[in-house]
């Protein structure tokens, strides 16, 4: 599915009360390799990447990297959040256009996977960002530039924000964004209220 479908989704707060079981089948639709076979470990740089959240225990957690104009969607094995961190030994390469989905245990279902945001519109890398200045934001790239490194964390805030369904009741879902903005990928989409999301993986690049 395109940005464009996630824009209507995004922009009119439609909600199809997806549940936990359709929102995993979507996730693991696409290849789940790690490429952590013996061969796969030798024949290319690995980067041992963290997450550490803040207000995401128990949230379940997917590595994503789809590319325009390839038709091979790349995912990681999925972790739960423990004592606020999740962690991944992931092919280097993999790190390049990847996006991050957030499934939290009270999010009510509004009809998308949230994703983490890696850059508000407006903001440079290097920029702390904080919730009172991602609910404002209304475009948001959910594609990391990626890293060159054998080993990389990322600080990821998340909070509870309120999406709606029509007629316009009250959900519940994660606003997750890094704490500090990162080098991003195109494209720019829209974000409700700093609220990233998709129904399929996010193509990056």
């Amino acid at each position: 599915m395109t940005s464009r479908v996630l824009t209507a989704v995004l922009t009119a707060g439609l909600a199809a009360g997806l549940s936990a079981g359709a929102l995993t089948g979507l996730t693991t639709s696409a290849s789940a390799s790690d490429g952590t076979g013996p061969t796969a470990r030798a024949a290319q740089p690995r980067t041992h990447l963290t997450l550490r959240f803040t207000g995401c225990d128990g949230c379940h957690i997917g590595l994503t990297q789809a590319l325009d104009g390839r038709r091979h969607v790349w995912q990681a094995s999925g972790r739960t959040v423990r004592h606020g961190r999740a962690s991944w030994s992931i092919p280097t390469s993999r790190t390049h256009g990847l996006s991050i989905t957030v499934l939290a245990p009270w999010d009510g279902g509004a009809g998308y996977v949230p994703t983490v945001v890696f850059r508000y519109a407006g903001e440079h890398v290097g920029d702390v960002v904080t919730n009172r200045v991602a609910k404002t934001m209304r475009r948001a790239s959910a594609c990391w530039a990626g890293t060159e490194q054998d080993s990389a964390t990322l600080r990821i805030t998340v909070v509870h924000a309120r999406s709606t369904n029509p007629p316009g009741d009250p959900i519940r879902t994660p606003r997750a964004f890094t704490s500090t903005t990162q080098a991003w990928e195109t494209p720019m989409q829209p974000a409700w209220h700093g609220i990233s999301g998709t129904q399929d993986a996010t193509y990056c690049g």
